[in-house]
């Protein structure tokens, strides 16, 4: 089974963090994303996953309309911002689909994290537009209760060229 993590582009500051929408940088962003690995991040899954905020709602949108995909959007509960990253690590110890989720730092950077099986309050480098893949390679034991698992690849969008 696999994850693929994306995060939110970049998007506009703001006092009312829930209706922060994307910036042009944002929208290139996550364009760039969605003609390289977005392509393959697409491919197994069953829907595009994201939070409820704006930003991560036109994110998806986007990678959407950028990878030509049919794939329904669907409103993932509990991965806002400061969401507890373990209650998700346990709904995806208990996933058999490969799932596209798109997010929030620090939840998702501590979701990859606790995956990845860093130690309590590590957290990865999660830039924004960066899609990472994680493969599980064996499910929850007693000493790894969200599975065994493996990065497989992180790309972050290259706004230079």
């Amino acid at each position: 089974m696999r994850v693929f993590l994306l995060r939110h582009a970049e998007a506009h500051p703001g006092v009312w963090d829930e209706g922060r929408e994307l910036t042009a940088k944002g929208r290139r962003q996550i364009a760039q994303v969605a003609r390289g690995a977005g392509l393959v991040a697409v491919q197994t899954v069953r829907a595009i996953e994201h939070s409820p905020l704006v930003r991560s709602v036109q994110s998806a949108e986007r990678l959407q309309r950028g990878t030509k995909s049919r794939l329904p959007l669907k409103l993932l509960a509990g991965i806002t911002p400061e969401s507890d990253d373990r209650l998700t690590a346990r709904q995806l110890a208990k996933s058999r689909q490969d799932r596209l989720i798109v997010g929030h730092n620090p939840h998702l950077a501590a979701l990859a994290g606790r995956l990845l099986g860093m130690t309590s309050g590590s957290r990865i480098s999660f830039r924004k537009a960066g899609l990472m893949a994680l493969e599980r390679e064996a499910g929850p034991t007693t000493k790894q209760p969200y599975g065994r698992w493996r990065l497989l690849w992180y790309v972050v969008p290259d706004l230079t060229k």
